[in-house]
């Protein structure tokens, strides 16, 4: 029996510009670029899609389709979704929103504090379904008084600990006299936009979305450091909604703006108690249980940076040494690098070339199969995919893996091999290895420098990108050395090659 949705909840779904409907015989395809994907659907679908784009309501365009029933809909649009091919939008009135506890750890800040209590005073959202709990580290000032000259304007409870325990203790003990459904994390140095929950708590209408963050952007944009956070910081992830998964686009999520169903995060034991990587962690381990997990960038929050070189390269270190024990917690999560064959079997002949000039075209030659394997597989498939359309996907996809070998060589390697150039400088495997280090790490500035546009001149930029970089990779060795281990350094590698379809 069809299951129609609450008549007061609504969804938009816009289709993105880079997903195409193709037909090809008696079946349909949804072909989408900027990576090349196939999926192969019943014509049904398609049709379903073409009335999305004319009406981006998913419940009036469904009504008109008596063979599909809501959740099958919803959870293929869903997965649509998770690939970034569609973006979806929930509507909920306000008597059916769900409670909220926004939950703020502090210690010693009361005028980051005080700033904000101003911002959650404007917050657009029911206040009766709204309490805002300050839990005070110990603090040694009057962050305590300044908080409590806020209860007549808020609906504020203020819980002060007699010993500092730490912001994740903090913020389990909140999470334990929290009243609401919702709990919303913010740190006293955050400022969230007055849509804030209205952004990301629609997003629990669904009841497997366990938890929802959205972007961290700076406070400021004076600073050249805070011009190079708004496209770079480790806090936010990018422009485009995406699911959150360890391996995936966007890895996790942050406590200066994360919302988690109560009931879930108490039942995995809310926060350990590590720092920095508290956050990182309880998003994996909500992941390991299920839980769908959602970036959605509308939901903004603002957070004061370091925005002076060296309180910079000291959070950026810190952020990096916390792998360590994030890779001991969660093994499964270390780091990946796919790396396609054929780039490798090029790199190989075009090593084995030397310097004979007329044999530096055997490098075109694994390239030139990938793409007849692709060709052939799609020939298979009887998909509407030209051989343009392969080729610059081949040529897109050995650009990118350039690039995240590049980022990896930068972020894990960089100290490592420049120090090992330097030492062995003499040598043809020395120079070789600082021209590595050096192509990385310039390399991936550059590119990042391209697509993100930032705010900010190109020299700045490379410094402050190098110097992120740098600071990260010694966090990192730092880390292991402390540990005694090198698991975070043993970047698993995964070699990609076109599999040909079964006949």
């Amino acid at each position: 029996m069809r299951r129609d949705p609450e008549p007061a909840v609504t969804v938009v779904c816009r289709l993105s510009p880079r997903l195409r409907v193709a037909h090809c015989g008696n079946a349909a395809w949804l072909i989408a670029t900027r990576p090349l994907r196939l999926l192969r659907v019943q014509p049904r679908v398609v049709k379903l899609l073409e009335g999305l784009r004319v009406d981006p309501d998913v419940g009036r365009v469904v009504k008109s389709f008596p063979d599909l029933r809501w959740e099958t809909v919803m959870s293929f649009l869903e997965r649509l979704a998770d690939e970034g091919l569609v973006r979806l939008v929930w509507s909920v009135p306000d008597e059916m929103l769900p409670s909220v506890s926004v939950v703020i750890p502090v210690r010693n800040r009361p005028a980051q504090l005080h700033a904000c209590l101003a911002a959650l005073e404007r917050l657009d959202y029911p206040r009766e379904r709204l309490e805002v709990l300050v839990v005070d580290d110990a603090s040694s000032d009057d962050t305590v008084a300044r908080a409590e000259t806020w209860r007549n304007r808020l609906p504020l409870q203020v819980i002060r600990l007699p010993v500092p325990v730490g912001a994740a203790a903090c913020r389990n003990h909140g999470a334990e006299l929290a009243r609401g459904d919702i709990l919303a994390f913010t740190d006293s140095d955050c400022r969230p936009h007055p849509r804030w929950l209205r952004e990301l708590v629609p997003e629990f209408v669904r009841s497997g979305v366990v938890a929802v963050g959205g972007a961290v952007l700076p406070a400021d944009n004076e600073s050249w450091l805070d011009r190079y956070e708004a496209v770079e910081s480790p806090l936010t992830h990018g422009p485009e909604p995406a699911r959150v998964q360890p391996r995936g686009a966007v890895p996790y999520l942050v406590t200066a703006n994360l919302l988690v169903r109560r009931r879930a995060l108490l039942e995995v034991g809310g926060f350990a108690r590590i720092h920095p990587g508290e956050d990182v962690d309880l998003v994996w381990r909500l992941c390991e249980r299920g839980g769908r997990i959602l970036y959605r960038p509308a939901g903004i929050v603002l957070h004061d940076h370091r925005d002076r070189l060296w309180p910079f390269l000291r959070r950026r270190a810190a952020y990096a040494s916390s792998e360590v024990v994030l890779v001991r917690r969660h093994p499964h999560a270390r780091h990946r690098m796919t790396v396609p064959v054929a780039m490798l079997a090029s790199i190989g002949c075009g090593i084995g070339a030397g310097r004979q000039r007329g044999l530096v075209i055997l490098a075109v030659l694994p390239l030139l199969a990938d793409v007849l394997v692709a060709l052939q597989r799609i020939r298979r498939l009887r998909a509407p995919v030209s051989l343009g359309e392969l080729v610059l996907a081949e040529f897109r996809g050995m650009l990118v893996a350039c690039y995240w070998i590049g980022r990896t060589i930068s972020r894990y390697y960089s100290w490592p091999a420049l120090v090992a150039g330097v030492l062995f400088r003499r040598r043809g495997f020395g120079r070789w290895l600082s021209v590595l280090a050096g192509a990385s790490l310039l390399g991936t500035a550059s590119i990042d420098y391209i697509r993100k546009r930032p705010s900010l001149d190109p020299v700045r930029f490379l410094l402050a990108h190098l110097c992120d970089d740098l600071a990260n990779n010694a966090g990192l060795l730092v880390g292991c050395l402390r540990s005694g281990t090198i698991r975070p350094l043993l970047v698993e590698l995964s070699l990609y090659w076109p599999r040909l379809e079964k006949s």
